[in-house]
C-alpha cells in the first residue's frame, strides 16, 4: 500500500510543477508553489527510494545520496539516472534548508529532472508486485 501511495503522490506533484512550468515562475505565487510542489514530489522519490532499500535490505544509507547509489549499485537506477538524482537532492535541499533562494531557472530544471525521474517511477510500478 505504501509503495502505490508514495508513486501517486510523485505523480501528483509532477504534474502540478508541469502545469506551472509554463506560467511566470517569477509570479510570487507561482514561484512559491513551484518550489512546493518540486520540493513534495522529490520528496516522494526519496520516500520511495528508502522503501525499496529496506524492503530488499540493500543497506542502511545515512543521506539522501547514499541513498541513491545504493539503488544504482542494486542496478535499480543507471548511472545517468544517479546524476539525475544527485542533482535533484542538491536542489531540493535548497528549497528544504534556504541556504540561498533557489532561482526561477533551477526550479525549472528541477521539474526537467523530474520528469526524468519517471522513467525510474514507471520501472518500479511495473515490478510492484517483486518489490
Amino acid at each position: 500500500m505504501r509503495l502505490a501511495e508514495y508513486i501517486l503522490r510523485f505523480e501528483r506533484h509532477l504534474k502540478g510543477a508541469l502545469n506551472l512550468k509554463s506560467k511566470d515562475v517569477k509570479d510570487y505565487f507561482v514561484y512559491n508553489t513551484l518550489a512546493m510542489e518540486c520540493f513534495q514530489a522529490a520528496n516522494a522519490l526519496i520516500d520511495l527510494a528508502q522503501y525499496i532499500v529496506a524492503k530488499k535490505k540493500l543497506g542502511f544509507p545515512s543521506t539522501y545520496r547514499e541513498l541513491f547509489e545504493v539503488l544504482e549499485s542494486e542496478g535499480y537506477i543507471s548511472e545517468d539516472e544517479l546524476k539525475t538524482f544527485k542533482r535533484l537532492i542538491f536542489l531540493r535541499n535548497l528549497i528544504a534548508h534556504e541556504y540561498y533562494r533557489i532561482s526561477e531557472s533551477e526550479l525549472l530544471e528541477m521539474v526537467n529532472l523530474l520528469e526524468k525521474c519517471s522513467g525510474f517511477v514507471s520501472r518500479i510500478k511495473a515490478e510492484a508486485g517483486k518489490i
